[in-house]
């Protein structure tokens, strides 16, 4: 039966979601040009943590070279500018998907070799990649600029309104990337990314071709790489090798949406929303007079994440809920549970079932509720979000059936134990199942879930 709150929790979601929209629509119309030049950064640097996690957090390959397509993206958009004489306005503005296919056609070379190690290589490898580029650029003066760079044409708008337009950009491109990245996760193409983060190896007994979908996931990343990187240089006016190719960049992607939540689709926009802002704020308050400032900050979120939050924020949240949402549930269900139908003069240890619990009589026929499941008897008040998971349904699907291994030694003791327990009564260990007998591999009782007991087990 569906909840009567669904409906109502829905109609918040979406409220939510409209006041967030109206809030980013209007906040350049009213905010001062500084917080509006922070916003576009933040919103720039999020659209790269969540292109980073399409490849990263779906396959589970941690890639530390993204910026590699970011500075190919910013050299193309400068070198095309500049061969092609194009003048400031909107003009560069349909350059940036050019700047993404060219990061593409790069990246697919790259991540076939690349893709081909296994995932601590590939860490290593695409590190290195990112250091050749920054080599190239350095070296290529007379295509680069050298360590001068090259200068953009600026536009052709009055200064008051210059953040505007790069701001709405960007934020339609975290937004392009937002539902892109919602789609891929659900779509098959998403699932079989997430089969292979999960067990590549079996992925591939599967008939899952991971090659192919690897190198389509790391072409896409960098593709949308390459847009924020001409988006940004563009905005800055200028690229350079250590603009272009900078080494914090890749770091600040990884740990933003480690502290986000790797491989969810809200993780990265709550990771790099709230990293990127408090970086870009302190760096633009105090980056003239503490040198190292981004280093120390992203250092300190990195511990923090390891410490507190191992899965990201994002994840935590949605565990803690669910808990919370389980453990309600667990307490309405025990308040409508059937009772058992049971008379006062059964044998001891006796176990009857009802529809919703299971419960039993103790040697002075006072009954009490026979802990099953997969955790020892406890105390309600001692692990109030476990209570839900102790009073189960009786399903003997929910035993786990065992190989020979481990299924105990010939000659078990043969007792009668009461048909419905699912616990040894003397160590109240949990019963193991094979085929159709139950056991305790500690006490060595057994007995038949069928019409027959058998005489031993082999």
């Amino acid at each position: 039966m569906k909840s009567p709150a669904r409906p109502a929790m829905k109609k918040i979601r979406i409220a939510g979601i409209a006041a967030v929209l109206i809030l980013l629509l209007t906040f350049p119309l009213v905010a001062d040009a500084n917080l509006v030049s922070l916003a576009v950064t933040v919103l720039l640097l999020t659209s790269a943590v969540a292109a980073w996690n399409i490849f990263s957090g779906y396959t589970g390959y941690i890639t530390l070279g993204n910026a590699t397509y970011y500075g190919c993206g910013a050299y193309v958009l400068a070198l095309v500018c500049q061969s092609w004489h194009i003048t400031g306005g909107w003009g560069p503005f349909l350059l940036f998907p050019l700047a993404g296919l060219f990061c593409a056609a790069i990246a697919m070379p790259l991540g076939w070799i690349a893709l081909r190690v296994q995932r601590y290589t590939f860490l290593v490898l695409t590190l290195a990649i990112f250091f050749l580029f920054q080599s190239l650029a350095y070296n290529l003066g007379n295509i680069t600029g050298g360590s001068m760079g090259i200068y953009l044409p600026l536009p052709d708008w009055s200064g008051d309104l210059f953040n505007i337009p790069f701001y709405y950009t960007a934020g339609a491109v975290l937004l392009f990337v937002t539902i892109l990245s919602w789609r891929i996760r659900s779509s098959k193409f998403g699932l079989e990314l997430l089969a292979l983060r999960d067990d590549e190896e079996r992925a591939r007994g599967l008939g899952v071709r991971t090659g192919q979908f690897k190198l389509a996931s790391y072409s896409l990343s960098a593709a949308l790489f390459g847009v924020v990187g001409a988006i940004n240089v563009y905005f800055q006016g200028s690229v350079s090798p250590s603009i272009a190719f900078d080494p914090i960049l890749n770091l600040t992607v990884v740990v933003a949406c480690f502290l986000g939540g790797i491989g969810t689709v809200a993780g990265p926009i709550v990771g790099g929303v709230l990293l990127v802002s408090v970086q870009s704020y302190l760096i633009q308050q105090f980056g003239a007079t503490i040198t190292g400032l981004d280093q120390i900050l992203l250092g300190g979120f990195l511990l923090a994440i390891l410490l507190l939050l191992p899965e990201g924020i994002v994840p935590g949240i949605v565990h803690l809920l669910g808990l919370v949402r389980f453990y309600q549930r667990s307490q309405v269900e025990s308040n409508f549970a059937s009772p058992a139908l049971v008379t006062a003069d059964r044998a001891p240890l006796e176990v009857v079932l009802g529809e919703k619990e299971q419960v039993r009589f103790d040697e002075n026929g006072t009954k009490e509720p026979v802990y099953i499941g997969p955790f020892p008897p406890m105390d309600h008040a001692a692990a109030p979000f476990r209570s839900g998971m102790i009073l189960q349904r009786t399903r003997t699907q929910r035993l786990t059936a065992l190989g020979t291994e481990g299924a105990g030694k010939a000659g078990m003791q043969r007792e009668t134990i009461p048909v419905g327990s699912w616990r040894c009564p003397k160590c109240r260990k949990p019963f193991l199942l094979r085929g159709e007998t139950c056991y305790c591999p500690r006490c060595g009782l057994s007995r038949s879930i069928g019409p027959k007991v058998p005489q031993s087990i082999k």
